[in-house]
């Protein structure tokens, strides 16, 4: 019961994300200048910016955007750590090795900023570079579990009996990370959705035109200079609402599967 009442509201970020245009007149890209920064109110819950925008539309239709990203950009963490940690078995694995070092001791935030300097503001680009900004943490420590699966009896046993190492890593090595996967899998959700934020807060993700946490943090730190509280506390609130919950879950299947990081 707890760790429902806990993520309640990441699963209300969700529902909003989905359902926002039934339960929404107002449309994200359409200004109104009669309704210039309108307070909170029955017609517009979460007030308006200063372009006549329904605040409450926007943010909805920002939890689907970076959920959306949270979402993909994870599952390639997932995807390039794992064939990473598969190269790294095969072919020249203290040079693999080093780079992933190499990638761990530059900040990874700095890294995925240059490198999404550099392309065009596309949600595709944005995933590819904000999972190889996070891939290298989660490669090494897969590594480290792969090499010690390899060195127990079980292991040693399906090579006796003529099991491949690319079969046994498919059928039995991944399964047996199976926990560390999970773990990461809900962690990396919330960095990316930060990530995501970080990027469009200093225009380096998606254009301001479009609707997205960390253009409506930009459009935030403006307000603070025109007396709009509502464009700063509710896309703020609406941030540690999916990140928050999602850490709290991380941490509790970390708890559930003895997984030490």
């Amino acid at each position: 019961m707890r760790n429902f009442f806990v993520l309640s509201p990441f699963f209300i970020c969700v529902l909003f994300g989905i359902f926002y245009p039934f339960i929404s007149p107002y449309d994200i890209y359409i200004s109104d200048l009669s309704s210039i920064k309108l307070a909170p109110s029955f017609s517009h819950f979460f007030g308006t910016d200063v372009f006549g925008r329904d605040l409450f539309t926007r943010i909805a239709y920002a939890f689907r955007t970076s959920l959306f990203v949270g979402f993909f950009a994870s599952l390639c963490i997932l995807a390039f750590a794992i064939f990473y940690a598969f190269l790294a078995r095969f072919f020249l694995r203290n040079f693999l090795l080093g780079i992933l070092d190499a990638f761990l001791a530059f900040p990874s935030l700095l890294f995925i900023m240059l490198f999404q300097s550099f392309f065009s503001n596309s949600v595709f680009v944005m995933i590819v570079v904000i999972a190889l900004g996070h891939f290298a943490l989660l490669a090494k420590l897969l590594d480290t579990q792969i090499s010690n699966i390899m060195l127990s009896d079980f292991y040693k046993n399906a090579i006796v009996l003529g099991g491949t190492k690319f079969t046994l890593f498919v059928y039995e090595i991944l399964p047996a990370c199976f926990s560390l996967l999970s773990v990461f899998f809900v962690l990396n959700i919330a960095h990316a959705i930060s990530a995501e934020a970080m990027l469009s807060f200093f225009g380096l993700g998606f254009d301001l035109n479009q609707s997205s946490l960390g253009i409506l943090l930009n459009d935030a730190s403006k307000a603070l200079f025109i007396g709009a509280w509502w464009l700063v506390i509710f896309p703020v609130l609406s941030l540690l609402c999916l990140i928050l919950p999602l850490l709290y879950f991380a941490y509790f299947l970390q708890d559930k599967f003895g997984v030490k990081l």
